[in-house]
């Protein structure tokens, strides 16, 4: 493994190499639903580790799930992974976020319990430290998966989410809530033009405060507050401060909807058009890719030239921690 001269961070999910990150990184805080302090640290890994997530409570073996969609498992808000021994990781969407979105292909995240913490709801934090900490290119090459025919899955309540070939990973999601002060919402965002940090990673989650209630009744929500949550009262925002930027839970969706896409396990090129996001429809949406091999390829990224190389590499559905 070599490390650049510069940290590369703001290139790195351009780069044609894999990447991980300089220095380990420690953080901690809340978990949103169970209320339970926690502390990650994030560790340098080899190249094609993945993202690779240890519960040190867990001895041996059994403690390692990988962020892979093969290990998603239905959860109610929230992505959560589980492996053969059920050892579950929840919350893990904006740390896969913030790794997707700078280009981070490899790391070890330690945790001492089963959920990630919210810190301040959104992948600021994640991205300021990991910027901190630097982010290195290792020598193998980077590998994507690219949507080659269009891929669509929807719910019964109207939500829907559908993969298109892209020649980068593209966004277009809109949102509508019955509160006004969320209301109909829009944003589309393209990895090249570099807006991840600036646009996507400081967005907040959010929630009304009439289901704040029906959340804790269903043993979730135990560690929310106005500190790691906006909260929209019949379209009054409770935050003090305000918004961090225009749109900001549409944008939250975009940072969710990042983290979910990185259970491929690899940088995706492709374009997600979706209607209403959330976090089931995101795995399904995932799983269904993997689940055909007919609508995607994966690519060698010849990053002088901008194009794309196929090789020949399947890719099972089944992980392997």
């Amino acid at each position: 493994m070599r490390q650049t001269a510069d940290n590369i961070s703001g290139t790195a999910s351009m780069s044609a190499m894999q990447t991980t990150i300089q220095t380990p990184i420690t953080m901690s805080g809340v978990g949103v639903h169970s209320g339970r302090h926690a502390v990650i640290t994030l560790h340098p890994a080899v190249a094609d580790t993945g993202i690779l997530f240890h519960r040190v409570d867990i001895e041996g073996d059994d403690g390692f799930v990988l962020a892979h969609a093969s290990n998603a498992i239905e959860a109610q808000l929230c992505t959560t992974i589980k492996n053969h021994a059920k050892t579950e990781v929840r919350m893990v969407e904006h740390l896969m976020a913030a790794f997707h979105g700078l280009g981070i292909d490899n790391i070890i995240v330690e945790i001492d319990g089963p959920e990630v913490p919210i810190l301040d709801g959104s992948s600021a934090m994640i991205v300021e430290a990991i910027n901190h900490a630097g982010i290195m290119a290792t020598d193998s090459p980077r590998t994507y998966i690219e949507i080659i025919a269009p891929v669509k899955v929807e719910l019964g309540n109207g939500a829907w989410a559908s993969l298109s070939p892209a020649p980068s990973l593209q966004l277009d999601i809109d949102i509508d809530f019955s509160d006004p002060g969320i209301g109909k919402q829009q944003f589309a965002f393209n990895s090249k033009d570099d807006r991840f940090q600036d646009e996507i990673a400081g967005a907040r989650t959010f929630c009304m405060l009439k289901d704040v209630e029906k959340m804790r009744l269903a043993g979730l929500a135990k560690g929310g507050s106005l500190d790691n949550a906006l909260v929209y009262d019949d379209g009054t925002l409770l935050n003090e401060g305000g918004l961090r930027m225009d749109n900001e839970c549409v944008k939250h969706k975009a940072l969710d909807c990042l983290g979910d896409l990185y259970l491929l396990g690899m940088p995706l090129k492709g374009r997600l058009t979706s209607h209403m996001p959330g976090h089931r429809l995101s795995t399904l949406l995932v799983q269904a890719v993997l689940a055909d091999s007919s609508c995607y390829r994966i690519v060698a990224h010849a990053q002088a030239h901008n194009v794309s190389t196929p090789i020949d590499a399947p890719i099972a559905l089944a992980a392997t921690a």
